[in-house]
């Protein structure tokens, strides 16, 4: 399955290359360099059980936090396209807040909320990307690529017993999770450069962990130096314990629409 999505992302964006592009004899793609501004405020859901930092920690932020979108912090995104190769930096920081009474015990930090404590809970996640891809494949208007790089999260949570419980108890935790990235990706340009799309896929296995990955990019330039930016990315990160830790077993799952806007030269 994941074979044929890989087959049909990469045809799919091959022929959308050549979508308003004149005739011409096959020639290297143009460089250019983008910069530009983005919004993106995904979805975030998963599970911490075993122990983090030296502290117990069994959590899971859908159940028994209620984690809901709080508001997200524009970012900025630098890449470059050339025949050879391409290169893209980006950062984002969403955050997410709960307010629930929970059901079952709740550690954070060492900390435990006993069954019908409110809890009121604030997470705040920040990623830096950075992703080198060498193009093995293509033309002017369209290619295909090998992705190497590094995604790095960063997850701040803080959970409080609400006015409601009684005494007070106040927990907080830092996550730090550096995933190396591997993959495929596709890209092709359009209509005389007016439109560039970009797919990929990326998976990363080790012992029982995995992590994927996958996402799509539309770019719309009405003038040439200037574009609108919609983009799509969804990832799971699955860690039985014993894996990468001894002691500590998680799941995150992000996904997402972005907006964005570019200025190309």
């Amino acid at each position: 399955m994941c074979v044929l999505l890989i087959a049909l992302l990469l045809s799919a964006t091959a022929a959308f290359a050549q979508l308003g592009a004149p005739f011409a004899p096959a020639s290297d793609l143009q460089r250019t360099w983008s910069l530009g501004g983005q919004v993106y405020g995904p979805t975030l859901t998963g599970h911490f059980q075993g122990v983090q930092s030296g502290q117990p920690i069994s959590v899971d932020l859908d159940s028994d936090l209620g984690l809901s979108k709080d508001k997200t912090t524009p970012g900025f995104f630098l890449d470059y396209q050339g025949p050879r190769f391409a290169f893209q930096i980006s950062n984002g920081t969403a955050e997410y807040r709960g307010d629930r009474v929970v059901t079952q015990p709740v550690t954070v930090n060492g900390q435990t909320f006993s069954v019908g404590t409110e809890v009121q809970s604030h997470v705040k996640l920040a990623s830096v990307d950075i992703i080198w891809t060498t193009k093995f494949a293509g033309g002017q208007d369209a290619w295909l690529g090998f992705d190497l790089g590094a995604q790095i999260w960063t997850i701040d949570m803080d959970a409080n017993s609400g006015p409601t419980s009684g005494s007070a108890i106040q927990a907080s935790t830092r996550v730090t999770a550096p995933i190396p990235q591997l993959g495929l990706s596709a890209g092709g340009r359009g209509f005389n450069g007016g439109l560039e799309a970009k797919v990929y896929i990326h998976y990363l296995g080790y012992k029982q962990a995995k992590y994927t990955m996958v996402g799509a990019d539309l770019r719309y330039f009405p003038v040439r130096w200037f574009g609108l930016r919609a983009f799509y990315e969804g990832s799971s990160f699955d860690v039985p314990k014993g894996s990468l830790k001894d002691d500590l077993e998680f799941k995150l799952d992000r996904k997402g629409v972005g907006f964005g806007g570019v200025f190309r030269f």
